[in-house]
């Protein structure tokens, strides 16, 4: 039934009801639904329930009227409730603030004084100098290691803390939620029990001093457990003591930065399902014509030499077919080379400038050594520099005398000198990781894995727990078959886990899973007292796989590579069946021509009318042509390595044994007078054995070369300038290559600003200042063509749009060391199978190219504006607490640098990224012991509040470095740690 609107009794009717406000309160519903009521009710009873509809209507708005004072006090309540709640998180913001203010204060260490340290021995003498690097003088080895360890605990305990954490797979533990996966990886490739297996096999001397060590840190702990580094505030946890086991792990942490492949072998297989073999085959090179290996005497440029043929620089680039096809997605592979920093950026690579002078070009007549180590850049630094001095009377082999760079959490310097010799290391890159397809049967505990000689072996389990902060617990079931190693086995995990989308059964094989490569020489190495002795002292190092450069106050200077690499296959020779050829990029002439069918190629063209501009050689003066000389060893020992997962039952992969420590490349006393390394290739033409494939690109070494060729009278301010050089060949030539795109397209529109980019392009004299435009645009552009390129190429295989997530993500699956060079390639000859079919031709995708860079950067219209700075830039940041952030705020300090302009690129001596670069630098003269220079990127300090935690950005950034005398050390500090 319905009211007539005009009855008294409907609602609009209603002038109390029409004026109440239409809250949905308990009362207005009861008033509603009298109403209601009084609607359905029939003629005969309507009229006794329109009075009792009256009354229950009168006594609901009596009840709002009761109930307003009520609200008033709710609403009053409440505010003044959430008032005090907000004052309350104020408050105890405010007093957390002040709590990890005092706390950053509090947890700085005594400089000064006495202390004392239950475990030492005897009184250890701890001086500072201005920079807050300590000297340590003892009466034996034990008190200055013990001493050691208790000092960078008091500088660095929360980094060292963090390390053994990184590798133990242990940082969700106090960081959450976000860091499972990471930690599922690192437990799932056993870094945690290679470095338990590590410890156990240690010779005993060895073993001692990391327990010696351990107790310097424990002895820290246990005395300051309520003045710990702020960080263990912040993160409400307390640090376990420290181990033996906890310094293998980071050792362990470092050899996984420099020698994780894996990633780039499961790449490299999954694009080649993309791409056809033709095009794959000028993605990898091995080595370049720019290589300047250091024991390969330096070929006569000026000199004929006999062509030799063009032929595939290795087999597997001919065998990439694989019978298991690989089922991972390009994004998870992408995902976990990003997590090793394999894909996050061009210029992330670990790698090293190394290098040493003979006295015959320095000043002072003796050797000179220089190494700046490039590795991902944090706050605090993951060097830590100090002097270790021993006068041990009643053991003279005991005594120490050395200064240098010392890795936070293991004992002894790593990287200086001594009185007698000093040393540098690059990463060598040796390929010592093989991804193993495994045969498989049975399920659960009843798994099995087939040997290589046919018999099957149970697979083991090794359960894993991850404690998670703040989230619930992983339980992981980690399974682990074996792999050959000589006569013997190693274990090797099933990695297939950490991609989620692997159906096969992956195994990893890494020389860090054998127990007796995981050894640390540090005593022989800093007491050598010459060259001969320090190349010794390594004569039992398994990796990472290093290179070192070395000079002794005899006059002597070497190189020696360094770590244990696994021979493939029986160690049989095999005839020489592949050259690698080692042509200029152009491979010009006499008359400065293509040869003939390379000029056919290169007018290859969609119209037939793009001719590649020839330039001129190499402005260092090198020939355009340097072809090596036919080997002097017509043999190779052991099977080629496989760039991609190999059969596990495949005999000729099983690893037979290590490359003996005096077959590695090795030269002393070289008639240049001078070695250099920077992580390119070491090998001479005629090597023998297969050390690695995945060089870094040579224009580092080559740069460093053509500036010590020509010198004399060299100094280590004049070694630090080299370390500082931001000129790049490779980018000027890129310059090159686009101005003269640019002046011959019509395929771009705005002409004016091209035209302006040309111009900037072709008076650009090469070097990668922060202020330079022409830099930006080269960088800029380099960074799009890789996409441009193989996007292209992966639409027309696997017929998808270019510009389609599955062409961009098979693309970020080239992750060649190399692929600099590649790119320089193809440059340089500019083949038709590479030009995209959109285009007419190179110059058009090069000119586009560079249009195309400039809009994605947002470089201003008027490109005179432009500078590298704001493309390319470098930041240092504190992992937790960040850089210039909220948190550092809140603390009143700086925890990070902040952006800041930064000259060079990957391809420059001075190699720079945005969170990369060199971690330290160093300068010896072994003519004083006293004459060494030293920095490194932040301070020698983890806290914030301390003087010594920035104090050495500026200069590092600006190129600046500090005496690091081993003698006479300037002393603002002095304090004695007694038992």
């Amino acid at each position: 039934m319905s009211l007539n609107p005009n009855d008294p009794r409907h609602p609009s009717r209603d002038d109390t009801a029409s004026r109440e406000p239409r809250l949905v309160t308990r009362s207005l519903r009861e008033e509603l639904q009298a109403r209601r009521d009084d609607r359905d009710l029939l003629p005969e009873h309507r009229g006794l329930f329109s009075r009792l509809s009256e009354l229950r209507l009168r006594q609901a708005r009596n009840q709002r009227e009761d109930d307003r004072p009520g609200r008033t006090r709710r609403l009053k309540l409440i505010g003044l409730s959430t008032a005090a709640l907000l004052l309350l998180i104020v408050v105890l913001l405010s007093g957390s603030v002040l709590y990890l203010r005092h706390r950053l204060h509090t947890s700085l260490p005594e400089l000064d004084g006495q202390l004392q340290a239950t475990g030492l021995g005897g009184e250890v003498i701890i001086t500072r100098d201005p920079h807050g690097v300590p000297s340590l003088q003892a009466q034996s080895l034990d008190d200055v290691l013990f001493a050691q360890g208790y000092v960078t605990a008091q500088d660095r305990m929360w980094q060292m803390d963090a390390l053994r954490r990184h590798g133990a797979g242990e940082l969700a533990e106090i960081l959450g939620p976000a860091l499972v996966d990471h930690d599922r990886s690192q437990r799932i490739l056993q870094l945690g029990a290679a470095a338990e297996r590590a410890v156990a096999a240690l010779p005993p001397d060895q073993r001692h001093q990391l327990e010696v060590y351990a107790k310097g840190v424990n002895a820290y702990l246990d005395s300051h457990a309520d003045r710990l580094p702020v960080e263990f505030a912040a993160l409400h946890y307390k640090p376990a003591p420290w181990t033996p086991r906890d310094s293998m792990l980071v050792v362990l942490c470092m050899w996984q930065d420099l020698a994780t492949s894996f990633p780039t072998k499961i790449a490299r297989e999954a694009l080649a399902q993309h791409l056809p073999a033709q095009l794959l085959g000028d993605l990898y090179p091995v080595g370049s014509w720019r290589d300047r290996p250091p024991s390969q005497p330096q070929p006569d440029l000026t000199q004929q030499h006999e062509e030799i043929e063009q032929v595939p620089l290795d087999k597997t680039q001919s065998l990439l077919q694989q019978p298991n096809m690989p089922s991972a997605t390009p994004r998870d592979i992408v995902r976990v080379a990003e997590n090793f920093e394999q894909a996050a950026c061009e210029d992330c690579r670990s790698g090293s400038n190394n290098w040493v002078v003979a006295g015959s070009r320095s000043a002072s007549g003796a050797p000179l050594v220089s190494n700046d180590m490039h590795l991902g850049l944090t706050a605090p630094d993951i060097w830590y520099e100090a002097g270790l001095h021993v006068k041990a009377l009643d053991q003279p082999e005991s005594s120490l005398d050395v200064a240098g760079f010392t890795l936070p959490g293991v004992p002894f310097v790593i990287v200086g000198r001594n009185a007698h010799v000093a040393w540098g290391f690059t990463a060598m890159l040796g390929d010592v990781q093989d991804v193993r397809i495994e045969h498989t049967r049975g399920t659960g505990d009843r798994m099995e894995f087939q040997r290589v000689d046919g018999s099957w072996a149970p697979v083991a389990h090794r359960h894993e727990l991850i404690r998670v902060r703040g989230g619930r617990d992983v339980k992981l079931d980690v399974l682990l078959t074996e792999a050959p190693l000589g006569s013997g086995t190693m274990a090797t995990p099933i990695i297939s886990p950490i991609f989620p989308g692997e159906k096969r059964m992956l195994s990893l094989a890494w020389t860090a899973y054998d127990p007796q490569a995981l050894q640390i020489p540090g005593l022989a190495m800093d007491t050598a007292a010459n060259g001969t002795q320090l190349v010794a002292a390594f004569g039992n190092f398994g990796g990472p796989t290093l290179s070192a450069v070395w000079g002794d106050d005899a006059g002597h200077i070497g190189y020696h590579a360094l770590g244990r690499i696994p021979v493939r296959g029986p160690a049989m020779q095999h005839p020489r069946d592949i050259q690698q050829p080692m042509t200029s990029p152009l491979n010009l002439d006499n008359n400065g021509a293509l040869p003939a069918d390379e000029e056919a190629e290169a007018d290859d063209s969609e119209d037939g009318s793009d001719t590649a501009p020839q330039m001129a050689p190499p402005s260092t003066g090198a020939s355009p042509e340097h072809v090596a000389p036919k080997p002097g060893i017509d043999y190779t020992i052991g099977s080629a390595i496989a760039y991609k997962p190999v059969d596990a039952l495949d005999p000729g992969q099983a690893w037979s044994g290590y490359v003996p420590y005096d077959k590695l490349p090795s030269v002393t006393d070289p008639t240049t007078g001078y070695l250099a390394t920077a992580n390119a290739r070491v090998t001479p033409d005629d090597y023998p054995f297969f050390l690695s494939g995945d060089w870094v690109d040579a224009y580092r070494v080559e740069r460093i070369t053509t500036l010590l060729k020509d010198r004399q009278g060299l100094t280590p301010a004049d070694m630090l300038a080299i370390q500082n050089d931001d000129y790049s060949d490779l980018d000027r030539t890129v310059a090159q290559k686009l101005a003269y795109a640019i002046d011959h397209t019509t395929a771009v529109h705005d002409r004016d600003r091209m035209k302006q980019a040309a111009e900037l392009l072709r008076r650009w004299d090469g070097h990668m200042d922060p202020d330079s435009p022409a830099a930006a645009i080269v960088l800029a552009t380099r960074d799009v063509l890789w996409p441009v390129l193989l996007t292209a190429k992966i639409a027309e295989h696997d017929h998808v749009k270019a510009d389609s997530s599955a062409a961009r993500e098979g693309a970020k699956l080239y992750l060649w060391a190399e692929k600099t060079t590649a790119l320089e390639m193809l440059l340089a000859r500019q083949p038709a199978r590479w030009l995209p079919k959109n285009f007419a031709s190179w110059n058009d995708l090069l000119a586009v190219s560079v249009d195309r860079a400039l809009r994605e950067a947002g470089a201003p219209h008027d490109l005179n504006r432009w500078k590298l700075a704001q493309y390319h830039s470098t930041e240092i940041a504190h992992p937790v607490f960040g850089s210039h952030t909220i948190m550092s705020r809140l603390l009143g300090v700086a925890t990070g640098s902040g952006l800041q302009p930064v000259r060079g690129d990957a391809t420059t001596v001075r190699a720079s990224g945005l969170h990369f670069g060199p971690s330290e630098r160093f300068d010896a003269d072994l003519k004083d012991s006293d004459a060494t220079l030293g920095n490194i990127t932040t301070g020698q300090s983890g806290s914030p509040a301390s003087p010594w935690y920035l104090d050495q950005f500026h200069s590092w950034l600006v190129g600046e470095s500090f005496p690091l005398a081993l003698q006479h050390p300037k002393v603002e500090h002095t304090l004695k740690l007694e038992p």
